[in-house]
């Protein structure tokens, strides 16, 4: 860069300046971003799954509870020991590593589908935010920030031979299951997303909790919402 160039670079870097200010900028939600490696957790209409960056970031929680905020849409979870009254078991521990396990929770996962008033062809992946209350390591995530995809059942062999051609092979049919299996999956977001980046900065807030007593454990929410259990 020559000198006049680079002059004219910092003189339009110092009217920026002069003249900047956050009105009109929208912070960008981080779930338009790919983000493998940060905390989430996946809700189908028969289970939850946590990812294994979630159970990494928790220490060495092999046992959790789940609370749940209606009126905020939230759900936090926290580390508690095996007999803490309803402890659930999110991960296998074994000696070297711990590995992310499917809880099956059909009664939780109906009620959460219709606080959301969510598609039960849909699953529903939202990112947890970490964070620290009065000594604790708490997950929060915000269900109405959540990626949505609809879930693809693999087609049956009938289904397979009536959409192609007849004579295939059991090894054709086989492949031909295993294509659709592989085919990218795209996931939508909540419509009010479509055309905005994220939040006005001014309204842009850090996420926290003031107080955990607003917060349903799994069963009280069960017995809020009409009774049941949670299977799992």
């Amino acid at each position: 860069m020559s000198t006049a160039e680079m002059d004219s670079y910092n003189e339009r870097a110092a009217e920026i300046q002069r003249t900047f200010s956050y009105d009109g900028y929208q912070i960008v939600r981080r779930e338009m971003f790919a983000h493998l490696r940060e905390p989430s957790v996946v809700l189908r209409k028969d289970s939850i799954t946590f990812n294994t960056a979630c159970i990494n970031g928790l220490e060495d929680a092999v046992y959790i509870q789940v609370m749940i905020n209606r009126g905020q849409h939230r759900m936090v979870i926290r580390k508690c020991e095996e007999n803490d009254k309803d402890s659930l078991r999110w991960c296998i521990s074994k000696p070297d590593k711990r590995k992310s396990r499917k809880i099956s929770s059909k009664e939780f996962s109906r009620r959460i589908y219709e606080l959301m008033d969510w598609n039960d062809k849909c699953r529903y992946k939202v990112l947890g935010h970490r964070i620290e209350f009065e000594g604790d390591i708490l997950y929060v995530f915000e269900l109405d920030e959540p990626e949505i995809v609809f879930e693809r059942k693999k087609k049956t062999v009938a289904q397979v031979t009536e959409s192609t051609e007849v004579g295939l092979t059991q090894e054709q049919i086989t492949e031909r299951q295993n294509e659709e299996e592989r085919m990218p999956v795209k996931p939508f977001y909540p419509d009010d997303w479509e055309h905005s980046f994220g939040i006005p900065v001014e309204k842009h807030r850090n996420v926290g909790i003031d107080s955990v007593d607003q917060y349903q454990s799994i069963s009280d929410f069960g017995e809020a919402q009409g009774g049941g259990t949670v299977d799992g």
